[in-house]
């Protein structure tokens, strides 16, 4: 009965109030208090995209580089010989990209031989069809998708929405980012030089560019990342261009990460300063936080040389190496040249772990002793079986 009563008197409360929105609050009349309410935010869509505006003024200025190229006779020359050259592969082999970029032909004008443009031309040859086989499978994949049951109960009618809160890509970024400037303000330095620019090839600028972004992603998402560096930067090089291209803020205010065009010496005490180049004589025992290691941003595949020792030695700072060959045994022929990302990866779990076997994991396995025998035992096997079936055949 009282329950009754209750509900009765509610309703006729209810039926005399009337609701009036005001932002931000919720105003009831008859009670004369306010409320505050938590307006749902609909997702904004936008057209606005930072990689394709910094891609498309790097794609106008190679436009022009390659305008006042071609005024010279002898680019001239060379550029319809290219495209002699590239008629000839279009018969011969077919394996020839459909379009070139400026960049591309900015770099097939600086090749020197018949065989280099020839490869480069298959390169990307290769990453064509490897863009055109992604979208592909991602087009067979939206085909192959089924829509999903309507009476599962995480599903809502009014436009499928949630309960649950979605964590967006921004947000993540966002949460990396933040890591990082706690980074800036209270961890270690780690300096990776780029002042080996005009030692390498296009190519070997290339592959820095996308080690240097390796490590800043392997940075980013260590439990304690570093404070990196990047000193002795030229902006208009090959390598910072094709960084700025696969990460559109990096020359925002805010984005966290030390670029400068100054060197090392200038930044911090040398007393401090440690070298880490391959040529050196001391080995690294430990990691020690009050020392700032530097990294020379160097890919030196094709011609190796001690560049690194060499400018560390005219600096007079000290130099140390990882002992490669005393913790790790190593395949006969493995190159012990490791690539940006791993060394900074050593570093990371070497400053966390104190333990080289750990930090050492990073590593690849290839070139370990133990996976080349594997490899080896796989291969004479393989071709014992070949022999057993010719044998039998015959």
């Amino acid at each position: 009965m009282n329950t009754i009563k209750f509900v009765a008197f509610t309703i006729q409360s209810y039926s005399k109030l009337f609701i009036q929105l005001k932002e931000p609050k919720l105003m009831v009349s008859q009670f004369r208090f306010s409320v505050e309410t938590h307006r749902l935010l609909t997702r904004s869509y936008s057209d606005f995209n930072p990689t394709k505006i910094i891609y498309n003024e790097y794609n106008k200025k190679d436009e022009e580089k390659l305008m006042e190229l071609l005024k010279e006779p002898r680019y001239q020359a060379l550029y319809d010989k290219c495209k002699i050259e590239m008629e000839f592969i279009k018969c011969i082999t077919g394996k020839l990209p459909k379009t070139l970029r400026p960049c591309d032909w900015l770099h097939l004008l600086k090749l020197s031989s018949k065989g280099h443009r020839r490869s480069f031309l298959e390169f990307r040859w290769k990453v064509e069809k490897k863009e055109e086989h992604r979208k592909e499978k991602m087009e067979l994949k939206h085909t192959l998708v089924k829509e999903p049951e309507t009476d599962n109960d995480s599903l809502y009618g009014l436009h499928k929405n949630s309960l649950f809160h979605r964590i967006r890509d921004k947000q993540i970024n966002h949460f990396y980012n933040s890591r990082l400037i706690n980074a800036i303000l209270y961890e270690p330095v780690i300096v990776f030089d780029l002042d080996y620019h005009k030692c390498m090839m296009p190519r070997e600028q290339l592959n820095c560019a996308k080690q240097l972004l390796l490590s800043f992603s392997s940075n980013r998402s260590h439990n304690n990342p570093f404070n990196l560096y990047f000193c002795n930067v030229n902006k208009n090089s090959l390598i910072m261009e094709t960084l700025h291209k696969m990460l559109p803020h990096l020359y925002d205010i805010d984005f966290p990460l030390n670029i400068t065009s100054e060197s090392y010496l200038e930044m911090f005490p040398k007393e401090k300063l440690v070298y880490l180049t391959p040529n050196a004589n001391r080995i690294m025992t430990k990691y020690d936080p009050n020392l700032i290691y530097i990294i020379g941003a160097m890919v030196d595949k094709q011609n190796p040389k001690p560049l690194s020792f060499q400018k560390a030695n005219a600096e007079k700072i000290r130099m140390m190496k990882f002992p490669l060959s005393e913790k790790l045994k190593w395949g006969t022929g493995s190159s012990k040249n490791l690539p940006l990302n791993q060394v900074l990866s050593i570093l990371l779990d070497l400053r966390d772990t104190n333990d080289w076997k750990i930090a050492m994991d990073h590593v690849p396995k290839r070139k370990l002793r133990e996976a080349r025998e594997d490899s080896m035992r796989r291969l004479m096997t393989k071709r014992k079986l070949e022999l057993e079936n010719i044998k039998n055949t015959q």
